[in-house]
């Protein structure tokens, strides 16, 4: 072999090496983007950070990237907070002379976005508290409601100095990720917020949280299971009246257009039509061709005991209604397929614990839902 062979050898091994090895670099640093809680330092503050640092940064002070945090649950943490993993958060620090008055309150609900929660913190408090509805934060900056009938729950109202306000903007769900247009209306809108209370904040970069929006949007999609089960008609599409008593027999309820089972206080699973159209007293009047059981993975807290329950209740059902249980694609069910679902609901439920996301909790509802 001459040398420039061995030369041209030696320029082909090295020049396939780079390129493994680029490739490598590109998808551990998609990963981290979504499925790593390593900290990058980040140019809004977390909620404990934002109680030190109240000041506003300076004009030359270049932005720090954010990132998307996968907080493991507390369980001597507040119930509902901010949520830096699932949503876009603007911090905002009040002067104790912040005047809240009612027109600031109008700017507040005339928050755009997808989907806004808005927080406050009292002075001296770790914990925040959500501000729920029109009345909540009308009652909470002074206002009044529109709605006589609305009424402000307990802690709602403003009984101590408020330290920090948070507004947050979801950043996906089962409908879509948010765009950078509604990321920088909801940034702008604060800003006004912002200097009508004369607070401080630090703003986000727009670009890396709707990068940050597709990368949740991404991974929530390909972690979205539903495990179906359908009652099958042996001499044709089940009486709707029959399969209406025989369900609420179970301890099922007719609600928000399904026939839905709950334990425990929440829902374990329901019964749809199979086109996916709205059940009402007046459709359950007519035949039902096919309703499917439906166990939605993300939303329930215990995936397997409930996918368990759902297939006792089908199985009492099918007997009932001189019915046949078959899977998605119409073969009865049997042992092996079930065996086959529960190890796909083993790994589904792992899959997104993994990710920070816990099944059936606030922030998988909130992911999870058109």
């Amino acid at each position: 072999m001459s040398s420039l062979q061995t030369v041209l050898l030696i320029a082909g091994v090295v020049l396939v090496l780079a390129v493994l090895i680029y490739n490598a670099m590109q998808m551990r640093a998609v990963k981290s983007r979504f499925f790593t809680s390593a900290r990058r330092e980040t140019a809004r503050e977390t909620v404990r950070e934002v109680t030190q640092k109240p000041a506003l940064p300076r004009s030359d002070e270049t932005p720090r990237e954010p990132t998307l945090r996968v907080d493991p649950p507390s369980p001597s943490a507040p119930r509902e907070a901010p949520d830096f993993m699932a949503e876009a958060v603007l911090t905002l620090q009040l002067p104790g002379t912040a005047d809240v008055s009612h027109e600031l309150a109008q700017q507040m609900l005339k928050m755009p976005g997808k989907r806004v929660r808005l927080f406050w913190q009292p002075q001296g408090a770790a914990n925040w508290t959500l501000l729920q509805n029109t009345a909540n934060i009308l009652a909470f900056l002074g206002g009044s409601a529109s709605d006589e009938n609305a009424t402000a729950q307990p802690g709602d109202t403003l009984s101590t100095p408020v330290h920090s306000l948070a507004f947050c903007l979801q950043l996906a769900d089962r409908a879509q990720a948010v765009t950078p247009e509604q990321l920088d209306a909801f940034q702008k809108h604060v800003e006004v917020v912002a200097s009508l209370l004369s607070a401080s904040y630090t703003p986000f970069d727009v670009a890396l949280e709707a990068e940050r929006a597709k990368a949740l949007d991404k991974a929530c999609a390909q972690l979205d299971l539903q495990i179906g089960l359908t009652l099958h008609g042996k001499v044709g599409p089940l009486p709707g009246q029959q399969l209406l008593q025989a369900a609420q027999k179970l301890g099922l309820a007719l609600e928000r257009g399904a026939l839905r089972y709950q334990r425990e206080g929440y829902e374990m699973f329901r019964i749809e039509s199979h086109d996916g159209s709205a059940l009402s007293d007046e459709r359950l009047r007519k035949a039902i061709q096919d309703p499917v059981l439906l166990l939605d993975i993300p939303q329930v807290r215990r995936p397997e005991r409930s996918f368990d329950e759902m297939l006792k209740l089908a199985t009492q059902l099918a007997q009932a209604l001189s019915a046949q249980l078959v899977d998605d694609r119409h073969r009865p069910v049997n042992e092996q397929g079930l065996a086959l679902i529960r190890t796909e609901i083993g790994k589904a439920t792992q899959a997104l614990r993994d990710i920070g996301i816990d099944p059936g909790s606030p922030r998988a509802l909130r992911l999870f839902t058109a």
